[in-house]
């Protein structure tokens, strides 16, 4: 009996021995994820080369690329209009039109007095050829003399002349009150839209009845400095922007002669406008290529440290952060130009920056392209 109680405590404390043996293993894990839990997240991107710009930035002000200002070569009262501010035109259309009822009766009189006068001097001088054909037959049968021959010749030079004036008479004179007429019907020199109308139906014609403004392309008008007016030429690209959207133009000319004493030189730029969403008057941002540099290593504004004058950003090496002093370029889009103890393939940490210097314990979140 003292056998077998002596077994069963002996199988009870084994169950004791174990557990308290596994206790302190657990012990030692615990310092492993405490230190997991103290490091600081941090997203990194490899260092990459890139072609940079350098820009040069001004405001401009949109114009219409032409500008007509469309009135009556004739006077009289207005009778019919056909567009209205801010319609279409083609060149060709007629834009109104004037009272020519009177005009009209004038001109197909006077027509048929030039016409009459016309017949008249064309049957004078059938019938002093005619005349003249049967004097030389005469003369050369005897039976009148030269005298005879030559005063039926000048009549019919006469005859002559007079009818090849009347002609003309005819085809200068009707073409005169042709375009009289004509004047009365005004239309378009060109295409674009209607800018302005200043005459209404039974109103007498202006000085400006229509102005027809062409609207593509549109033409962006700014001022560029001295020091960078020769970085520039005509046909280079320009980017622009208008209400918040980006456009692509062309340079068109460069005046060679400065304005404000001499240190301003204006510059127009060609932009295309299909569905006239561009607008004369309205402002553009216009940024000017000036320089493009290659093989630039190029990181976003936000991971840089700016301390006074100091300015570093970090680097990962052997899963440590390293501080990297720098000197800043360019800024444009968010992204910088430096210049320090980098090399391209690099890890820069681009968050969490902030929260980290030499020897802080890390961890790597998510590791993002340096474009992103």
């Amino acid at each position: 009996m003292k056998i077998k109680k002596l077994l069963i405590a002996s199988l009870m404390i084994i169950p004791l021995i174990v557990t308290g043996c596994a206790r302190p293993s657990a012990e030692v894990q615990e310092p492993q994820n405490q230190s997991m839990e103290n490091s600081i997240a941090i997203e990194v991107a490899e260092i990459e080369k890139n072609a940079l710009t350098n820009d040069y930035s001004t405001t401009g002000k949109l114009y219409a690329s032409e500008e007509v200002s469309v009135s009556s070569k004739a006077q009289g009262k207005i009778a019919s209009i056909n567009f209205k501010l801010g319609d279409k035109v083609n060149k060709g259309d007629i834009l109104y039109t004037l009272d020519n009822s009177d005009l009209k009766t004038n001109v197909n009189l006077q027509k048929s007095q030039l016409k009459t006068s016309l017949n008249n001097a064309k049957i004078r001088y059938d019938d002093e050829l005619e005349n003249y054909n049967k004097m030389k037959s005469l003369y050369e049968t005897g039976v009148i003399t030269k005298k005879d021959l030559d005063n039926a010749e000048i009549s019919y030079e006469q005859a002559k002349l007079s009818y090849q004036q009347a002609q003309k008479d005819y085809e200068s004179n009707s073409a005169t009150l042709n375009s009289s007429v004509n004047d009365t019907i005004v239309k378009s020199p060109t295409s674009g839209i209607v800018a302005s109308r200043n005459i209404e139906i039974g109103e007498m014609t202006g000085a400006s009845d229509f102005v027809i403004v062409k609207l593509d392309p549109i033409i962006a008008k700014a001022n560029v400095s001295e020091d960078f007016v020769n970085k520039i030429a005509v046909d280079d690209n320009v980017r622009t922007r208008v209400q918040e959207k980006d456009y692509v133009g062309k340079i068109t000319s460069i005046s060679p002669v400065g304005s404000n004493n001499g240190n301003i030189y204006p510059v127009e730029i060609e932009i295309e406008n299909k569905d006239s969403s561009l607008k004369p008057g309205m402002f553009a941002d216009i940024a000017f290529e000036i320089e493009k540099l290659e093989e630039q290593i190029v990181v976003p504004k936000k991971s840089i440290i700016s301390k006074g004058n100091e300015h570093y950003v970090y680097i990962v090496e052997e899963n440590s952060p390293k501080k990297v002093i720098v000197d800043k370029g360019i800024t444009k889009d968010g992204y910088v130009q430096i210049s320090g103890e980098l090399n391209v393939g690099d890890k820069l940490v681009v968050k969490g920056q902030e929260y980290i210097e030499e020897g802080s314990s890390i961890n790597i979140v998510n590791e993002v392209s340096s474009e992103e």
